[in-house]
């Protein structure tokens, strides 16, 4: 006999827990700021599920033999800390030298979106971005650079607010050559 666990059944569970939770810290449920709490918070999580529907990364061919360096800056993104399950936010910038093919330019924003959307680390989605652009464009050279303010850093632990953490993923000529590497850089504009 299978048994099917809905979406329902399964949100549903988990708004059980997160009652729990809060009781458990001294929140009851006469208070009428906590009313369907539960399910608000559940609600927001869900977005951060692993399973997403993967986007479609949309490329052209590259007919005219454009060379030049394409970066698309300050793109916001949140994510959620995979060790504490607190937000991150911050800015991401993403750029690479077309070779064959050239990218649909808000593809670059997705891509940011897409890994930023989960629970996990900023490490990942750094090196994670930098290798769909290798894998879909196979570019001279690519490059992703991420800012953000960890609140696990800033609301627990150290308790320091205001930090940035910055970081990067070079591939092709923007690893090896310096000078790929400093134009790209330059057009990252790294502050706040």
């Amino acid at each position: 006999m299978t048994i099917l666990v809905t979406e329902d059944h399964i949100r549903g569970s988990l708004y059980a827990l997160v009652d729990d939770v809060l009781a458990g810290l001294g929140y009851h449920g006469d208070d009428p700021h906590f009313d369907r709490t539960p399910e608000r918070f559940i609600d927001f999580l869900w977005q951060f599920r692993a399973d997403q529907e993967p986007f479609k990364f949309t490329t052209f061919p590259n007919t005219e033999g454009l060379d030049s360096l394409v970066v698309v800056g300050d793109i916001p993104f949140y994510s959620m800390c995979a060790h504490h399950m607190v937000p991150f936010i911050g800015k991401a910038h993403v750029g690479y030298i077309p070779d064959q093919e050239i990218a649909g330019i808000s593809k670059l924003a997705r891509a940011v979106e897409y890994f930023a959307r989960r629970l996990t680390v900023q490490e990942t989605i750094t090196n994670k971005i930098v290798e769909l652009l290798v894998e879909r464009l196979a570019p001279l050279g690519c490059g992703v650079v991420m800012q953000a303010e960890h609140l696990c850093m800033s609301m627990r632990g150290v308790q320091k607010p205001g930090h940035l953490t910055t970081t990067s993923a070079l591939r092709g000529v923007m690893l090896k050559e310096p000078e790929a590497r400093e134009e790209f850089l330059s057009f990252v504009s790294l502050r706040r």
